[in-house]
């Protein structure tokens, strides 16, 4: 690589961590501010809303809302990923060989997260509509919000968690395995890239549904452990370790609710 491509190269991943940070700091503010005028247990009322919104303004909000939570969360431990991407694509295009925009392959791994938190939504709306027919049930919410948290730290533990982490810590092998050509191609590894990213990180999501979808203080934690996991060399047993809190949380929240202020 000569030096005038190396220059550009350095230029271009300064200007994609730049842009990745700054997104990520915007949707920081943008969750901060509109967690001020929310109730925290995942209420859709959005400042100066005084009745509630159809099914369909409430799931566009969340769903509006849960994407801006995963550029907060996310973008700054899919940053080693994405900026790789872009280093390739500015060579190709040096060479005449094909270029495509990053935006498109971070357009795929967004939407992974989408269709999660579509998901994640949809599961909470029926919890919600069952809790409100069997009113019975909410004499064991402590219980079954802990059962959600030792879930969360068991899966922490598993091998599949280990593959998904190894890929997510290795954007190089990814990139080597993984590459396809195109628009389409970009999109797909964008897609797939997130589908790795899905397999590490939801269960550490589904916290958050039990300690409140717009908790910034845990939004903050787990975003430290997402981030800490894929960057350190540590991060598999940091995972382990998270696991194990994540399992003494849960059972200490469904035997004594009263001493886990949440």
């Amino acid at each position: 690589m000569s030096n005038m491509s190396r220059t550009q190269s350095n230029r271009q991943e300064k200007i994609i961590i730049f842009a990745l940070a700054l997104l990520s700091v915007i949707a920081w503010v943008a969750t901060v501010y509109y967690s001020q005028g929310m109730n925290p247990q995942r209420s859709m009322h959005m400042p100066g809303m005084e009745q509630r919104p159809s099914l369909i303004v409430e799931a566009s909000l969340f769903l509006g809302m849960w994407v801006v939570m995963m550029v907060a969360m996310m973008f700054p431990a899919a940053a080693p990923m994405v900026v790789i991407f872009s280093n390739l694509h500015q060579n190709r295009r040096a060479r005449n060989e094909g270029f495509i925009p990053t935006w498109v392959f971070v357009a795929g791994y967004l939407l992974v997260w989408t269709s999660f938190g579509a998901l994640a939504y949809f599961i909470d709306l029926v919890a919600g509509h069952l809790g409100m027919s069997f009113p019975n049930l909410h004499k064991y919410g402590s219980l079954m919000s802990g059962a959600v948290l030792i879930a969360a730290g068991l899966y922490q533990l598993t091998p599949l968690k280990n593959v998904c982490l190894k890929h997510c810590r290795s954007p190089l092998h990814f990139i080597m395995h993984r590459w396809r050509e195109g628009y389409l191609g970009a999109l797909i590894m964008g897609m797939d890239h997130g589908a790795y990213c899905l397999g590490c990180c939801w269960g550490l999501m589904l916290v958050l549904f039990v300690v409140g979808i717009m908790n910034i203080a845990w939004m903050g934690i787990l975003t430290l452990v997402i981030f800490v996991e894929k960057i350190s060399k540590h991060g598999v047993v940091i995972s382990r370790v998270v696991g194990g809190l994540l399992i003494i949380l849960g059972l200490v929240m469904a035997i004594r609710p009263a001493v886990v202020p949440l």
